[in-house]
């Protein structure tokens, strides 16, 4: 059968002829990551900004904030049908992105994470950071796309000055523009720790292969390992398998593969 013809019908078969040679067949070794770009400040308007590309996968993510009596970061991730076809089913898009949101949101605020005091004004009022992230291409491995992209956002994001709102009988709290009464000084946003996320999926024939693209993802299930503050979150997507296999197989990789990630982030 022509290539394309069995790439398009019979995905697995296509994928085995090229793994027993330990490769992929866009010329990946089973171990190796896609190309990242990273770029800060993309959108003006924000907080805190940035963009992130994965080989072909893509996301852009902004920070905006509000003042309620509780600080906390919220994540949201936006699956648009015009990244992915796959996406056009909105059961699928919905699922994905309630399972990113909740996730991003829950290890964005862990306490080894993230600091919260930071986030209080002035009295009871406190900064509610809105992480949106919005996938602009999908070719596979969106947990990683999203989470590199809002760590980058927050550590972009600056909280600006705020002033006693003039004019009102109950206090206020507003923007201070230059030469006001400032009650809550602007600062720079600080994460105690950077969870670093090494994404795997598993191939026809029982081989992990990192940072899939989307028909990879497709052939089995993947396993996203978080690490935070020096200890592994594990994440199962579409299926589980043999927890010793994560130790004993992925999690060396993934290590080798976070000194990467946070040299990416390090980098102005």
């Amino acid at each position: 059968m022509d290539a394309d013809l069995l790439q398009r019908f019979n995905p697995e078969e296509f994928y085995r002829h090229f793994l027993a040679d330990g490769l992929r067949p866009d010329g990946r070794s089973l171990r190796e990551p896609r190309r990242a770009e990273l770029q800060r400040k993309a959108l003006g308007s924000a907080l805190g900004s940035a963009s992130l590309r994965l080989g072909r996968s893509s996301a852009l993510a902004g920070v905006r904030g509000e003042l309620d009596e509780i600080g906390r970061i919220e994540v949201s991730v936006d699956l648009p049908p015009l990244c992915s076809a796959l996406f056009r089913e909105k059961h699928r898009a919905l699922g994905q992105m309630s399972f990113l949101s909740k996730t991003l949101t829950e290890v964005l605020n862990l306490q080894s994470v993230f600091d919260a005091t930071q986030l209080v004004c002035h009295g009871e009022a406190s900064w509610v950071l809105h992480v949106h992230i919005i996938c602009l291409n999908y070719d596979g491995n969106a947990f990683d796309l999203c989470l590199l992209a809002a760590i980058a956002a927050l550590e972009d994001t600056d909280l600006p000055a705020l002033m006693k709102e003039p004019g009102t009988e109950a206090e206020r709290l507003a923007i201070a523009p230059a030469e006001s009464e400032i009650v809550a000084e602007a600062r720079k946003l600080v994460l105690l720790a950077r969870p670093l996320p090494v994404t795997f999926a598993r191939m026809p024939g029982g081989q992990w292969v990192q940072d899939p693209c989307a028909v990879e993802e497709s052939l089995g299930a993947s396993v996203s390992l978080c690490l935070v503050d020096g200890r592994w979150l594990v994440f199962h997507q579409g299926g589980g398998a043999d927890a010793n296999r994560f130790l004993e197989e992925l999690m060396p990789v993934a290590r080798t593969s976070t000194e990467k990630l946070a040299k990416l982030l390090d980098d102005p």
